[in-house]
């Protein structure tokens, strides 16, 4: 199926949706999905919206136009915003107005599973965030190719608004983990 989904990828082949990335010949679906969870408290599930610069990405990659990304980072933000296609790297810390009130000195590495039944993920190794602040409110995440809070280089490769606000105080942690699924449909 690898060498499909390239080929669809090159081609054009394939449609964005709000659930993934759709390829209709190949009957494929590739989605994500972050967890989160504040400590003592219940996960939730979000999906994710692979940005155009994500999108671009995967097929660069795909196609060996460039290498790819070995380590890639969560970070989270707190606007009151919806996460759009059009956000990039360049864009994310304004846009998102990027969280940086935590203790961990920079974004928090995305430790992947290995590749397993077409899907690979951090479940088992969350990123932990630890609140610096009280009265923190922490709305959504994203996963991007640099580490330095704030940074506004590398690739966006994905964001999400959570399904609920995460309210934090001094010391409160916020576990975060992101899974990327292929399936097919």
């Amino acid at each position: 199926m690898k060498n499909t989904i390239k080929d669809a990828l090159e081609a054009g082949r394939y449609e964005t949706t709000p659930e993934g990335i759709y390829f209709p010949a190949e009957n494929a679906l590739a989605q994500g999905v972050f967890s989160v969870s504040k400590r003592g408290e219940a996960e939730e599930f979000s999906q994710n919206l692979v940005v155009n610069e994500g999108l671009d990405y995967i097929l660069k990659a795909a196609v060996g136009e460039t290498a790819g990304i070995a380590n890639w980072y969560i970070a989270l933000f707190t606007g009151d915003v919806t996460v759009a296609a059009t956000w990039t790297a360049v864009t994310f810390t304004a846009t998102a107005t990027e969280w940086t009130a935590y203790d961990e000195a920079a974004r928090q590495t995305w430790t992947k599973s290995l590749v397993v039944s077409q899907g690979t993920d951090s479940f088992s190794s969350k990123a932990s965030f630890t609140s610096s602040s009280d009265a923190q409110v922490v709305r959504g995440a994203a996963m991007l190719s640099a580490s330095a809070k704030s940074a506004t280089s590398g690739t966006l490769l994905a964001s999400s608004r959570f399904s609920s606000d995460k309210s934090l105080d001094t010391g409160e942690i916020l576990d975060v983990g992101y899974g990327l699924q292929l399936s097919a449909v």
